[in-house]
């Protein structure tokens, strides 16, 4: 991997890597030399017990600090239920539906207890909740990942979910905006394509998002579903419709945009890494998810690099996404 960075170069910082084993070796420094990224996730690939992850990330942001002159951000998806990275190390957590079922005092509490661990183990961002407003968890892709089929029910507990993060230390992570609850498709895969019948629930299933942004979440991440009513040509992620004129310019987030993973076949199997990085900082995303496919990062930061530099928008675009991902990182370093 040959990649033309130097210690000046600050385009790789929207990445946001997944990285293989559970070791600090050399080979994966040698990764985050040549890529520079603004973060790492956390799979259960990366962990062996509480001990050896700490350790980990301490020798790695003492290594960051050295040669990136910055710290990593740490993010992990630590839902509960069929979603828990680190079930092995904090313990088992319920899925968000049946959580939801207990009430509010329940939401915080556990929410609390996983946030707690969490900031113990040096990790600063969690990929949670799902706001998604899922009619029927049985036929649904998201299953029990949802907190439930009414949108007024899941923007309370919601907003309960982000308060016990964030005031326990962890940026909460409200996605997938501006929603999957009416997809039929699941974005691994393929691409869902939403049309105007399903337009009412979309819009009204906005609420826990808009809820979310009132209650100050740190970050919002993107849906790759593609939403024909608000914009026939770019799926979720790459909208500028969506994530700048609704999200930023209308609800006035100025947190970090995540998009969800670009190893997902519904982007990142469909479009050209200089389409996918072209549409993604004209539409505000700030973190660029690539979890699973090394030689997809690589390729990502190349475009990445070139194109912040040949183009005067995406310069533009690039500075001011910065200055959103420092906002969070100042939080934590």
């Amino acid at each position: 991997m040959t990649l033309p960075h130097d210690r000046d170069d600050t385009s790789g910082q929207h990445l946001f890597l997944g990285f293989e084993g559970t070791a600090w070796t050399e080979t994966l420094r040698a990764r985050l030399r040549a890529l520079r990224p603004g973060g790492l996730v956390l799979f259960r690939r990366n962990i062996e017990d509480a001990e050896h992850l700490k350790d980990l990330i301490q020798e790695a942001e003492a290594w960051a600090r050295t040669e990136l002159g910055r710290g990593l951000l740490w993010a992990v998806d630590e839902e509960g239920g069929t979603v828990q990275r680190l079930s092995a190390v904090l313990g088992p957590a319920p899925a968000a539906l049946d959580l939801a079922e207990k009430g509010e005092e329940a939401v915080f509490r556990c929410v609390s207890e996983t946030a707690r661990g969490l900031r113990a183990l040096g990790i600063h961002v969690n990929f949670a909740p799902v706001l998604d407003v899922v009619d029927d968890p049985q036929t649904h892709f998201l299953g029990s990942r949802s907190l439930g089929s009414n949108a007024d029910t899941t923007a309370r507990l919601g907003a309960v979910w982000i308060r016990a993060l964030q005031e326990s230390g962890v940026a909460g992570t409200a996605k997938h905006f501006p929603g999957l609850g009416a997809a039929r498709l699941d974005p691994h895969h393929r691409l869902p394509i939403l049309d105007e019948d399903c337009a009412e629930k979309v819009r009204r299933d906005l609420l826990p998002f808009q809820e979310a942004v009132r209650c100050g979440v740190r970050a919002v991440m993107t849906s790759h579903a593609l939403y024909r009513f608000w914009d026939p040509d770019w799926p979720g992620t790459l909208s500028v419709k969506i994530n700048k004129e609704l999200l930023r310019d209308r609800w006035g987030f100025g947190g970090v945009l995540f998009s969800d993973d670009l190893d997902m076949k519904a982007v990142g199997g469909r479009y050209d890494p200089e389409t996918i990085v072209r549409r993604s900082l004209l539409a505000t995303v700030d973190g660029l998810l690539v979890c699973q496919d090394e030689n997809s990062a690589d390729i990502l930061a190349r475009a990445l690099f070139d194109g912040i530099r040949r183009h005067r928008d995406l310069e533009e675009a690039h500075r001011c996404s910065l200055d959103r991902l420092r906002a969070l990182s100042a939080s934590f370093f």
